[in-house]
């Protein structure tokens, strides 16, 4: 048998380091199906001044390049000629992850833009989406191919990036999670997302205080943001009121074990780029209520009770109906666990090994 041939691949593992959001779970789960396969060489780039955030095991058969390197210094090292591709191995393609541009040396550049939130409603990152827009646009028109995890976010980018190679489309994986058999509360409501006014906390509270006798018990988990002073005083008023628990610092093992105890996720989100709690709570059987907008709808196909969540008389109908109604929660169980089967890393991987490989001819 002909040995396959590797693709020499550099991947900014910073965001696997430093967070525990969307993009940190994206960079991770990738990197080590990357790693399992025989047609690349991976390298992961960690160099930072910050240290690392989560439990990140490296991948077997990844190579992790990580010094003391503030990431102000790589324009100044990329002009003595040592881009953050020569500092992380010299690959031939280098893939940018977050939306910080890496100045390259030699190595051509595939991007993923996980979201275009700031270009859909600047005001969810107030003074930043200026300054993230302007660094999207830097790197879209550096990169060779550009990927995106939905539908929904390659239509956004080809209204923000008009003229730009066409976007393409690789879902992310759930498989590193599973179905739980766990008893799980009747009366238990989890809703997860970092503190920031996309997320939509706000909503969520005010649906809770119209409930009256009928409120669940309802956990909060997610760090603070940007643009979130107003949010955290209702969310710490709400907790002094005893209509919620706010967890504001929760590992991967902390999360899943509530979302293995609920009976529902409330992720009233306004908008997302991919949406990876209500994929993991399908993964693990747990029904979810989100807002009903396009990438919801993508994401979920029919197997979530999506409702106008900028209401909260209709996010409170709707969580209430998802607690009172067995059936209702049976059905999206099943159907939920059957949709997050067909995301699986494994495939996600294949896809990014393609358009590596096609990126460095």
């Amino acid at each position: 048998m002909i040995p396959a041939v590797r693709t020499v691949v550099g991947i900014d593992y910073r965001p696997a380091l430093l967070s525990r959001a969307g993009i940190g779970r994206a960079v991770r789960e990738l990197s080590r199906a990357l790693a399992r396969r025989d047609d690349v060489e991976l390298h992961l780039f960690g160099h930072s001044f910050a240290r690392a955030r989560t439990r990140c095991d490296i991948p077997h058969n990844a190579r992790l390049h990580r010094l003391p390197i503030p990431g102000r210094a790589l324009p100044w090292l990329a002009n003595l000629g040592l881009g953050a591709d020569r500092l992380c191995g010299s690959p031939s393609v280098m893939h940018e992850t977050d939306y910080v541009p890496m100045p390259l040396t030699e190595a051509v550049r595939v991007l993923t833009v996980h979201d275009l939130a700031f270009f859909r409603d600047p005001s969810w990152h107030g003074g930043d989406a200026d300054r993230l827009q302007q660094r999207t646009i830097e790197s879209v028109a550096q990169s060779k191919r550009v990927i995106t995890p939905s539908r929904a976010t390659a239509s956004d980018l080809r209204q923000f990036a008009n003229g730009s190679s066409s976007p393409i489309v690789i879902p992310f994986g759930a498989d590193h999670v599973s179905p739980s058999d766990e008893p799980r509360r009747d009366d238990l409501v989890v809703c997860i997302g970092t503190i920031e006014p996309r997320k939509n906390h706000l909503a969520l509270i005010e649906a809770l205080r119209s409930m009256h006798a009928k409120r669940p018990q309802v956990v909060v988990i997610g760090r603070r943001g940007w643009e979130c002073d107003a949010i955290v005083a209702q969310l710490l008023a709400a907790q002094a009121d005893g209509l919620l628990h706010w967890i504001e610092d929760a590992d991967d093992d902390a999360t899943f074990s509530w979302m293995r105890k609920a009976s529902v996720l409330a992720y009233p989100s306004a908008w997302e780029g991919f949406g990876f709690p209500p994929l993991e709570a399908m993964a693990m059987g747990l029904p979810v209520v989100a807002n009903d907008c396009e990438p919801m709808r993508e994401l979920t196909d029919g197997n979530a009770l999506l409702c106008n969540a900028h209401d909260a008389t209709a996010l409170a109908d709707a969580l209430l109906r998802a607690l009172a109604d067995r059936q209702l929660r049976d059905r999206l169980q099943r159907g939920g666990i059957a949709r997050a089967s067909t995301f699986r890393w494994e495939d996600c991987a294949a896809a990014h090994a393609a358009v590596y490989r096609e990126a460095a001819q």
